[in-house]
């Protein structure tokens, strides 16, 4: 290995992208972390501290550059691979081609295990498929990511901090940072052998064949210094060779070894090298043979050799790059290099001849000429270090134009100036502080939540974290692994925001805490309404609330509820936030809203109240309870034409509507009221001219309707729409928003005033209090969001309480904040007041109530299929009624209406607009008793109607066809109907047996106590890896099952064995035992049934 010389003529600095003028103030440091050669083409692949991946050809010009991890985290390693170059970052890992595009991107939000990864390696030599990372953080491992699936396969518990791994074919070494070595086993992943190498750690280490070397360093007096040797391991023997010295009696003197590559091509020579600058090529069958060379410059970074052994290329401390080759040596740094892309240029032919005075051809289309010659914005910083031009300055006319007269003719026109409010605003020379993108995905994908996220005061007018627009429980784990006790410490629980529209969350916790609505919609689940599904699905929701304590609750069945009444009335629910990216993807997608009309929360609060009332009319009992509890009733009378007088009629209003019509002027200038209770006044009582014909004579005419309050409800539902100018008085206004005021109804005339004194009247005086309202919070950062505040009473101190509702954030605020609506970022649109004695109306509970359960000894038939249907159950008979402690075993099976949508900008960040929405498509329920064990009581398949994505039928067992009535030969059954069934045997107080039920009872949208779960799934775990319901009905129970497709039936009743063998193990002391043999085996299979041969 002699002859070995320095080209001089082609040191290049590769650090260019990062000395940009733009990037000299963003606190990042700015150099080159790592180089390797392209196995497979003529390229050197670098990764800066940018977490930017690029590549040079032969010539060292730029030829590919891409910014691989996001949110500035450096690249740590690099890999080649036959399809492009691996790269990993603390918290990613990136696989790109040769040409710069993206092939597989996975961060710790696909993977949680990714968190301070330092290293990576193939499997083994063979097998480059798949890739082992590891890092410095004890709790995450080793992780085996499969590259052509994209995901996890396993990962692997592994309680040493990582510096380096390197394979061979048959074993993997990893280079622990206490200077240790272990010796990996991939087929049993297993450490087979360990070995102590340097005091300090490891600083660089390879693997070829059965040959491994190590360089490091020792622990000094007052610090660390390099081992002036290399350690050398056979791994055919598993013992250490005797090590070999480094730059041994050198003119330069003794130096540490702080680099190490053995030879791709020579097997038995190592390439030593110190950052000094000084490297040696040695033969470690004859250590005395060796030579010693220097490289000019500063010190080196990084060194590596070709796969083809004819080029060392050398990275030095100031990220100059240059190399070293041998004489008569191929140009190429592999033997077969693959052949380079480049853009094509086509050739177009001579273009015609256009007159310079055709204003109709469209200068777009001559394009740009074709060129062969180098141009000066591509030529090297070396020769031109201009860091760019100064920007000029701003025009003169701009700064004078609010003195001009042109701006004078624009205030005339309308427009006007305003000053800047820095309170709004924000100082105008002040920077964005600075957003780790890493530490954001970390805590998305681990659940864990801001310190300060349940900040409700503002400081200096900015919005409180409490506040903010809340992102999507997008987790490895859904929303299993979220920590939602810290954001919710109060008794009261959460709503999930992973909905069509999350605004409609607020609307909910609103009426929820109205003890008449909600102990009246509960009430109604004593008794069967199907033909009523929202306003029973209303109640389902308000009963689950009730009964789940400062936890999170989903509301898929009421929005799916919702939508099917909005999509019968040709409505849609408006989005609020103009950069909402699932608006903008919907306006693309070809199941557009086209044409229907979209509802603002104020419309919606009327129209969900309207649709309650008349279902309530329809199908329960002819009551009017809630036309009594928060309708107001107007007398209307309609003076028609001359001829016929006026008729009269009575009008039921829900929510009242008030806005800027409640002005007056007087003198040219608009006046409007300085309360709240102005406006409530002029809603109240309305004279309407309308201009059309009248019902008896058909002439057109203008037509005068005199609307007169006539009784006041205890619930009044205000639905404020107000202008800019009305908001900004109230906003301004002290106590426009009262805790409390005084109506009453005078000659059909309303009185509201805030004092009872000054009403004189023998009518009744009704008092309101502030129950609580929707407001709308400007969130710069994330989009407008509406949040909830409610005033609950708690009947133990007898007190009321105010409470913050941000969809899964709960909190207790102070009364001030709520009073306050001088904050800019906060405007109320939905205001509820109640009376002062209804709002103290304890809550009721279904418990000690006799509800009818006569659905689950019947059948209940859909688009009468009763002939055709495929019976695998057996009913259940009074005889066997369910009781407190019954065992049942369940399990249920989705289909994918629609796949998650994301927004990916253009550094490649991933967002989560939409996730996927699944519907329960088939649930099965076993008996656990010993007198018909295992024989099933409920099959129901579940109609769906809507488009279907995804069947899943690998997974669900749901064939095409299954689910539509007019094909299906399965007992199908509505949504609703199967859910009371569930809702039903959970009241009873059943036990629901069970594998991984926290999923099911997720998709069926039922909360179910704790003590009645038995989940096999948490009693055989270990650790965090859940062990599937095949794999341990194969090793427990000795079955096979879901050999072909799933089936809920046979997944039930395996789970109800598999309990018993459970109670079997924890009666006989055995448990632990069997666990950890799960565990030990299942490493070997990766936890997987054996395939029949």
């Amino acid at each position: 290995m002699n002859n070995w010389q320095h080209s001089f003529n082609n040191a290049r600095p590769l650090d260019e992208h990062l000395h940009k003028p733009y990037l000299q103030y963003d606190g990042i440091e700015k150099h080159l972390t790592k180089f390797i050669f392209d196995d497979h083409a003529n390229l050197v692949w670098t990764g800066d501290t940018y977490g930017c991946v690029s590549s040079y050809d032969v010539n060292f010009q730029p030829y590919v550059r891409q910014r691989a991890h996001i949110g500035g985290s450096p690249v740590k390693d690099l890999m080649s691979h036959s399809s492009g170059v691996l790269s990993l970052s603390s918290d990613s890992l990136h696989l790109q081609d040769r040409r710069g595009t993206t092939l597989l991107n996975l961060t710790n939000i696909d993977i949680a295990a990714f968190n301070d990864l330092q290293t990576m390696c193939y499997m083994s030599a063979d097998q480059t498929s798949k890739v082992y990372c590891a890092g410095t953080d004890i709790g995450t491992g080793l992780s085996l990511i499969d590259l052509q699936r994209g995901t996890l396969e396993t990962n692997i518990p592994y309680f040493s901090k990582v510096n380096f791994i390197k394979s061979s074919k048959k074993l993997a070494a990893i280079g622990k940072l206490s200077g240790s070595i272990d010796l990996f086993d991939p087929g049993s992943n297993q450490v087979i052998k360990s070995f102590i190498s340097h005091s300090s750690c490891i600083t660089s280490m390879d693997i070829q064949d059965y040959t491994l070397v190590t360089t490091g360093q020792s622990n000094g007096f007052y610090n660390t210094f390099a081992d002036p040797f290399v350690n050398v391991y056979d791994l055919r023997t598993m013992r250490q060779l005797p090590p070999i010295s480094f730059s041994k009696s050198t003119s330069m003197g003794t130096v540490g070894a702080d680099f190490v590559q053995l030879h791709p091509v020579l097997p038995t020579i190592v390439m030593i090298a110190s950052s000094s600058g000084a490297f040696d090529f040695v033969d470690m069958a004859n250590p005395s043979l060796r030579t010693q060379f220097a490289n000019p410059g500063n010190g080196i970074k990084c060194i590596r050799l070709s796969s083809n052994g004819d080029h060392l290329g050398v990275l030095e401390s100031n990220d100059m790059f240059s190399t070293w080759k041998r004489p008569n040596s191929s140009v190429n740094f592999t033997n077969m290099p693959e052949l380079l892309t480049y853009p094509s240029y086509p050739n177009d032919g001579p273009l015609a001849n256009i007159s310079i005075d055709d204003y109709n051809y469209p200068l777009s289309t001559v394009g740009m000429p074709y060129y062969q010659e180098k141009l000066l914005s591509t030529w090297s910083t070396v020769i031109f270090r201009s860091p760019g031009t100064v920007p000029r300055d701003i025009d003169k006319i701009l700064t004078d134009l609010k003195n001009s007269k042109k701006s004078k003719k624009l205030v005339a026109d309308g427009v006007n100036f305003y000053p800047y409010s820095v309170a709004k605003y924000g100082h105008k020379d002040a920077l964005q502080p600075y957003i780790s993108l890493r530490d954001k995905r970390y805590q998305r994908s681990t659940g864990s939540v801001p310190d300060d996220v349940l900040i409700t005061k503002s400081v200096d007018g900015e919005l409180p974290p409490a506040f903010k627009n809340l992102p999507l429980v997008v987790t490895k784990y859904a929303t299993d692994s979220f920590d939602f006790e810290s954001v919710n410490k109060t008794p009261y629980c959460g709503l999930d925001n992973d909905v069509d529209n999350p605004f409609t969350n607020a609307l909910i916790q609103l009426y929820r805490f109205i003890p008449e609505i909600s102990n009246f919609l509960i009430s109604t689940l004593k008794h069967e309404h199907f033909e009523s599904p929202l306003l029973t699905d209303m109640a389902y929701l308000f009963d689950m609330m009730r009964n789940t304590i400062d936890g999170i609750c989903r509301t898929t069945n009421y929005q799916m509820s919702l939508n099917d009444v909005l999509e019968k009335n040709n409505l849609s629910l408006h989005t609020i936030s103009e950069s909402n990216m699932l608006q903008k993807i919907n306006s693309l997608s070809l199941n557009d809203d086209g044409g229907k009309k979209q509802l603002s929360i104020q419309e919606l609060n009327d129209f969900l109240l309207s649709e309650l009332c008349e279902e309530e009319v329809k199908f329960i009992d002819q009551n009017f309870v809630l036309q009594h509890c928060y309708c107001c009733e107007f007398a209307v009378k309609t003076k028609g034409c001359m001829t016929y007088g006026q008729t009269s009629g009575s009008l039921y209003k829900p929510s009242i509507t008030i806005g800027p019509n409640a002005c007056t002027q007087k003198n040219g200038k608009v006046s409007y009221p300085h309360s709240i209770l102005g406006y409530i006044e002029h809603g109240l009582k309305n004279s309407i001219v309308l201009n059309k014909k009248c019902e008896q004579c058909g002439i057109k005419e203008n037509l005068e309707e005199d609307i007169s309050i006539q009784e006041l409800p205890p619930i009044l539902s205000l639905s404020l729409e107000f202008d800019d100018n009305a908001m900004k008085l109230a906003k301004t206004t002290k106590n426009w928003l009262p805790k409390e005021f005084y109506a009453s109804i005078m000659k059909n005339k309303p009185l509201v005033r805030g004092s009872v004194n000054d009403i004189r009247t023998n009518t009744m005086i009704y008092k309101y209090e502030l129950h609580g309202y929707i407001a709308r919070i400007s969130d710069p950062d994330r989009g407008d969001h509406y949040v909830t505040f409610s005033r609950i009473y708690n009947e133990e101190s007898k007190m009321f309480r105010w409470y913050l509702f941000n969809d899964y954030l709960v909190t207790e605020v102070d009364e001030s904040i709520v009073y306050d609506l001088g904050k800019h970022w906060l405007k109320p649109e939905v205001v509820i007041y109640g009376d002062a004695e209804e709002l103290r109306k304890p809550f009721n509970y279904l418990k000690d109530v006799e509800i009818d359960d006569s659905i689950l000894y019947k059948d209940y038939f859909s688009a009468a299929i009763r002939e055709s249907i495929q019976k695998e159950y057996e009913l259940l008979t009074r005889n066997e009624a369910p009781r407190p402690g019954s065992l049942i075993a369940i399990d249920a099976e989705f289909v994918t209406l629609k796949n998650e949508k994301y927004d990916i900008d253009c550094r490649g960040a991933k967002t989560v607009v939409q996730s996927k929405v699944s519907a329960l498509a088939r649930i099965s329920v076993v008996r656990g008793n010993e007198e018909q064990f295992g024989v099933p009581f409920i099959d129901d398949y579940i109609i769906i109607e809507k488009n279907i994505d995804d069947y899943l039928t690998k997974f669900s067992g749901i064939l095409p066809g299954d689910l539509d009535p007019k094909t299906s030969n399965k007992h199908l059954v509505p949504r609703n109907v199967a859910y009371r069934k569930i809702w039903l045997l959970m009241q009873l107080g059943c036990t629901f047996i069970g594998h991984g039920l926290q999923n099911d009872f997720k998709h069926i949208n039922i909360s179910v106590p704790k003590e009645q779960i038995r989940d096999t799934a948490v009693y055989f775990l270990q650790g965090k890896r859940y062990l599937s319901l095949r794999y341990l009905a194969y090793v427990l129970l000795d079955i096979n099952v879901q050999e072909g497709n799933h089936d809920s039936i046979e997944d039930a009743y395996t789970a109800l064995v598999l309990y018993k063998k459970y109670l079997e193990l924890k009666s006989n002391g055995m448990m632990d035992q069997v666990l950890n043999k799960l565990y030990e085996e299942g490493r070997t299979t990766n936890y997987k049934v054996p395939l029949k041969l």
